[in-house]
């Protein structure tokens, strides 16, 4: 009786080790079939390249469950447009049937995890952001105010200290306001979120340098204007571009002789008048110079942007040109990786006056705006060197 019993035993465990062996083939088969799949995808590109491969894949894994959810917002995490749209619809559609049905179990942990890792792509995140939201209501609300150093929802959660310090105001509580707008201004990146803070710092008596926080190179020796007509400042090449002699003076415009003078800009983000400091012209270039001091050697953005057009040079090479005419100055238009030696480096920046617009009532702006900062946007800190 007991040997029955035990082989019975035996059959049955095997007939259960044989199921769970199985299931795990098909597991592995099916996992193996998705990344496939996936990889398929991936080979998606502009002008309908692979789009023949990819639409099947595509058709089959957007049959499949929630399960295939792990893979899938891995591969979103894609610098390749297309395969990211095509890995999108399978997204959304996975999602919207597995939210019709009551007895869906979402991998909330993963879900979570996913959408705090700022190693994950913004336009991915944003959409487990929106599925959070529908499973938790309250979820946003309480995890967005921890983003303050998050890059992709930093500014939403700047924007809500900013609510809450206006709040403060309104309820006359000033100290509170305080730390609020100082909470905001410390880690906010947007140019308009920083003058926001800024402002209402001020307002509160408390301190805010702007110009430091964003790395807003303000110190300038100028010279100029030099003549270009027809467009031709962009690809002339004027003597502060083979060697700064601060001392010189220059055949300028108009026969002018022209020499180099300091100038500081006052403008609340920076931005440099060259109509204002060297005198209102057209079809000219200038030059702003700069030399600043940093601790150490270090990774930085050199964001710019003039009008009409700018070249740039760091420690004597040009690190940055874009010839584009009557563009217009705005924050942030232009940004260049570069490194910052230690010690001292020099700027040197060229800036095009182009002619007169067409239409006399347009302004005809001759501008720079420059600024040092790490790739998150918060400023470099230099110390301005006095250059003789």
């Amino acid at each position: 009786m007991n040997r029955r019993r035990n082989f019975r035993s035996i059959v049955v465990l095997g007939w259960s080790l044989a199921a769970v062996a199985a299931a795990s083939i098909r597991n592995a088969s099916a996992a193996d079939m998705v990344a496939t799949q996936i990889a398929v995808i991936a080979k998606a590109g502009p002008q309908g390249s692979g789009s023949a491969a990819a639409r099947p894949a595509r058709d089959e894994l957007a049959r499949r469950g929630i399960e295939i959810l792990p893979p899938l917002l891995a591969a979103m995490n894609t610098s390749n447009v297309v395969a990211a749209n095509w890995y999108r619809s399978i997204y959304e559609e996975i999602v919207e049937r597995g939210l019709a049905k009551q007895e869906t179990v979402w991998p909330m942990a993963l879900l979570k995890e996913y959408v705090s890792d700022n190693r994950n792509a913004r336009r991915p995140r944003t959409l487990v952001l929106e599925l959070l939201d529908r499973l938790e209501p309250a979820y946003r609300k309480v995890w967005l105010p921890t983003r303050l150093d998050d890059p992709d929802f930093r500014s939403d959660a700047v924007a809500l200290v900013l609510a809450a310090g206006e709040q403060a105001l309104r309820d006359s509580n000033d100290e509170r306001a305080k730390a609020e707008f100082r909470k905001a201004f410390d880690h906010a990146r947007d140019n308009g979120q920083v003058m926001q803070a800024a402002e209402k710092l001020k307002v509160l008596g408390e301190p805010a340098d702007v110009f430091a926080h964003l790395g807003l190179v303000t110190n300038w020796l100028l010279v100029g204007p030099f003549d270009a007509p027809e467009k031709t400042g962009f690809t002339t090449t004027f003597e502060p571009e083979s060697k700064v002699d601060l001392k010189a003076a220059y055949h300028g415009q108009n026969d002018k002789e022209i020499r180099w003078i300091r100038h500081r800009t006052t403008d609340s983000l920076g931005q440099l008048d060259l109509n204002g400091a060297l005198g209102a012209t057209r079809e000219a270039v200038g030059y702003a110079y700069a030399e600043i001091e940093v601790a150490s050697e270090q990774p930085a953005d050199l964001r710019c942007g003039a009008d009409d057009n700018c070249s740039v040079w760091l420690n004597g090479r040009k690190v940055f040109a874009r010839e584009q005419w009557l563009n217009g100055t705005r924050f942030d238009r232009f940004i260049t990786p570069i490194t910052l030696v230690a010690g001292r480096n020099t700027l040197l920046v060229k800036v095009c006056q182009g002619p007169q617009h067409q239409d006399p009532e347009v302004p005809n702006n001759w501008s720079l705006q420059l600024r040092l900062c790490d790739e998150q946007g918060r400023g470099v800190v230099y110390k301005t060197v006095a250059s003789e």
